[in-house]
């Protein structure tokens, strides 16, 4: 039967009955073995042998293609490569009768089973399993099939519950299992997995004493990082380039004091195979190898009392201080695009503590310098210096002065001049006010819809941030407008003037508060609502991107859209009178020039 039948609604007819020599069937054969051993892959064999002598009971079968799968389980199809392109030529029209051994051989899972031999079914194609003498096609085939693919799985299920008691009895007996890849180490095979033994790798194993020594006598993780890079110590893989994971790695294996790890891992479901690592270490099973331990037992357990420790007393460090984020965490950002880490930079004689901050991929990764220094690659690591609180703070108030000092003085002159000549009736100020106040907000909004439009055309915003935003700004537009309209329609009521002095007093507070350099350190609040991103260069300049007006939408930040507005330098003379007037002072040979440059939108 042309398979084409099935597209315009034809009858399924099995290709059990199509004996006639001229009905020429299309078929392909699938086999599949769940291991790599010489046992499964001889039996592979065995089954496309097997599917030539069935060529010869069925003269109008022509053989198609042979689909095959080593070394894979039967549980999960999308991982059997052989077994999904068979899939995909039926989708192709390249054959009419897929013939498999037996049920177990195309799947040992029910679902499986079922949805594939139903996918077959609707593009034409029958699924003939020989020694079960089931095709699909016929009106009892899915039936049988779905009771022998259920046998077939509990089946499969009984194997890993055999493999799982085989583990248990490995770990009994001190069974090596793994790759061996573990410094200090060579995996040595035995005639069975029971005589499998660690041999010691000197040089690898003087790397590992060092680090466990290092950390003994002090060092922090990240130091002993950067000492085998310094000592050009090679990790397991060979390579020289230590994160501060490599080193907790050996800090953790129990290994080295002679022991082998079980229970590490769990396979989820005997289905999908997918192995689940376990976090909590004290589920871990320990039994002593019969391997020569590169630590002693005493060195090991005073490493791990150590650790716990300095756990301990990180957690209660975090808990005693529920800080809100920093002002400057929030607003620093590095030239090579990393955030940035608080730290304490120094505590002067009296116990106080100044604050600085560092390029997080450097507290990670370390300097692009020190990198090279040890011959490996610096690629997407950076040498930005770190910057403490007060010159932070310094610069901001340096900025604000600078930008506002002037215009302080002429609105505060002009609107002194309106108070003194505020004649008009409080009917029109009141209506006028408000239908400008109106006006100026509807163009602003219009402005940033049309922005926002040319910013989703040249693809700078996805769609999602497209329509969030063009949504608020839209519904925005429709109050203003009928707000507008009310009151250019409905100007009758009587509102309350405005309070000129009043608004003026507010003004002048805001300006003297952003321009005030009395106060120790910048108000968080100034700072977030004016100052949107500052990058620290390695050129030592200090790029300050400063807000829109009325900027009251989180816009994805791009640099290409500010403009260039002022630069200046900080000199020492500078941040000596600002040091002084808060009772501090700075060295002259210590000092180094801020270069300061300001970018508005």
């Amino acid at each position: 039967m042309d398979n084409l039948a099935y597209k315009f609604g034809l009858r399924a007819v099995s290709n059990r009955y199509r004996t006639n020599q001229n009905d020429t069937v299309r078929v392909c054969f699938y086999g599949r073995v769940s291991t790599q051993h010489e046992a499964q892959i001889n039996a592979l064999d065995n089954q496309l042998q097997w599917y030539e002598s069935i060529l010869k009971e069925h003269p109008n079968w022509e053989k198609v293609k042979v689909y095959v799968d080593k070394g894979i389980s039967g549980t999960q199809a999308k991982k059997r490569h052989g077994f999904m392109q068979m899939i995909e030529d039926a989708s192709k029209g390249m054959f009419d009768l897929v013939c498999t051994r037996e049920v177990s051989r195309f799947a040992r899972n029910t679902l499986d089973s079922l949805d594939y031999t139903r996918r077959l079914k609707n593009m034409g194609v029958e699924v003939f399993f020989y020694n079960d003498n089931i095709w699909s096609c016929e009106s009892d085939g899915e039936l049988r099939l779905t009771i022998m693919s259920a046998m077939s799985q509990e089946e499969s299920k009984h194997i890993s519950d055999r493999v799982l008691a085989g583990h248990k009895t490995s770990r009994e007996k001190g069974v090596l299992f793994g790759n061996g890849n573990i410094l200090g180490y060579r995996l040595v095979k035995g005639e069975t997995s029971v005589e499998n033994t660690y041999e010691i790798i000197e040089e690898e194993a003087e790397t590992v004493r060092m680090i466990y020594d290092l950390y003994l006598s002090g060092l922090g993780i990240k130091a002993i990082a950067s000492k085998m890079i310094e000592l050009n110590r090679k990790k397991a893989n060979g390579g020289y380039n230590w994160e501060t994971s490599a080193v907790f790695r050996v800090l953790n294996n129990k290994t080295y004091a002679g022991y082998i790890g079980y229970n590490k891992s769990f396979t989820a479901s005997f289905l999908d195979h997918r192995r689940i690592p376990i976090s909590d270490r004290s589920q871990y099973e320990y039994v002593k190898g019969n391997f020569t331990p590169i630590i002693s037992e005493d060195i090991w357990n005073r490493v791990q009392a150590l650790k716990a420790k300095k756990s301990i007393c990180t957690e209660k460090r975090i808990q005693g201080k529920p800080m809100a984020k920093d002002k400057w965490v929030k607003t620093l950002v590095c030239e090579c695009g990393s955030t940035y880490k608080k730290y304490t930079w120094r505590v002067n004689k009296n116990g106080e503590e100044s604050n600085g901050y560092q390029c997080r991929n450097q507290v990670v990764n370390r300097k692009r310098s020190f990198h090279v220094k040890n011959g490996l690659d610096g690629a997407g690591l950076c040498d930005v210096p770190s910057i403490c609180e007060w010159k932070l703070d310094f610069m901001a108030k340096a900025i604000f002065h600078r930008l506002w000092k002037n215009q302080k003085d002429s609105l505060t002159e002009l609107m002194g001049i309106i108070e003194e000549n505020y004649t008009v009736d409080k009917k029109e100020h009141s209506e006028r006010y408000e239908v400008e106040k109106l006006q100026r907000e509807l163009d602003r909004l219009q402005t940033r819809k049309n922005n926002l439009v040319d910013m989703r055309l040249d693809n700078l915003i996805d769609e999602v941030q497209y329509q969030k935003k063009y949504n608020l700004i839209t519904v925005r537009i429709e109050e203003v407008e009928i707000s507008l309209q009310k009151l250019q329609c409905d100007g009758k009521e009587e509102i309350e003037p405005v309070d000129v002095g009043a608004e003026i007093q507010k003004i002048q507070e805001y300006l003297d508060k952003a321009c005030d350099l009395e106060e120790k350190q910048i108000s968080s609040e100034l700072v977030e609502a004016i100052v949107e991103r500052v990058t620290p260069t390695e050129e030592g300049v200090f790029k300050w991107y400063l807000k829109e007006e009325d900027s009251d939408m989180e816009m994805q930040f791009q640099e290409e859209q500010y403009v260039f507005m002022d630069r200046f330098t900080l000199g020492f003379e500078e941040a000596k009178t600002y040091r002084k007037s808060f009772g501090n002072f700075i060295r002259a040979k210590q000092w180094k020039d801020l270069d300061v440059e300001v970018y508005i939108k």
